[in-house]
């Protein structure tokens, strides 16, 4: 069964992101739900009229965890296409600055997917030791 295609996106979208100024500032967090690092100027704020123009899709989390692939060295091909886009449509995209999948970054990732399992195992090894709720 083939896989549905992540569907492109807009050119009004691929403008927004390419216009998004870069903070040197900014500090990059784990996402959870991309697995990946997201830093503050990399996408429209909350309640900004460009930010559902961007959001379509789940595109951002997409861009997200397709960096953090490369950044790993584990290329999620699936993702390839959205990022290759951005690349093409919105090289000024604070999100492909190199430092943003760098060395820095790659230990700052690992040690938030360290985290992350840590959290998980614990998480899962209160459950089992618990009373069901039954």
């Amino acid at each position: 069964m083939a896989r549905p295609q992540i569907p492109p996106l807009t050119a009004e979208a691929l403008g927004v992101l390419d216009r998004m100024p870069f903070d040197p500032a900014a500090r990059g967090g784990f996402d959870v739900m991309s697995g990946g690092l997201a830093w503050p100027d990399a996408f429209p704020r909350m309640r900004s009229p460009e930010r559902a123009v961007v959001y379509r899709n789940w595109m951002p989390r997409l861009l997200i965890a397709y960096r953090a692939s490369i950044t790993l060295g584990e290329e999620r091909l699936k993702f390839r296409a959205a990022w290759e886009q951005v690349v093409q449509g919105a090289p000024n995209w604070p999100g492909l600055r190199p430092e943003r999948r760098g060395d820095r970054a790659l230990r700052r990732l690992r040690a938030a997917l360290r985290c992350q399992d840590e959290c998980l195992a614990e998480l899962e090894a209160e459950i089992e030791s618990s009373d069901p709720i039954i």
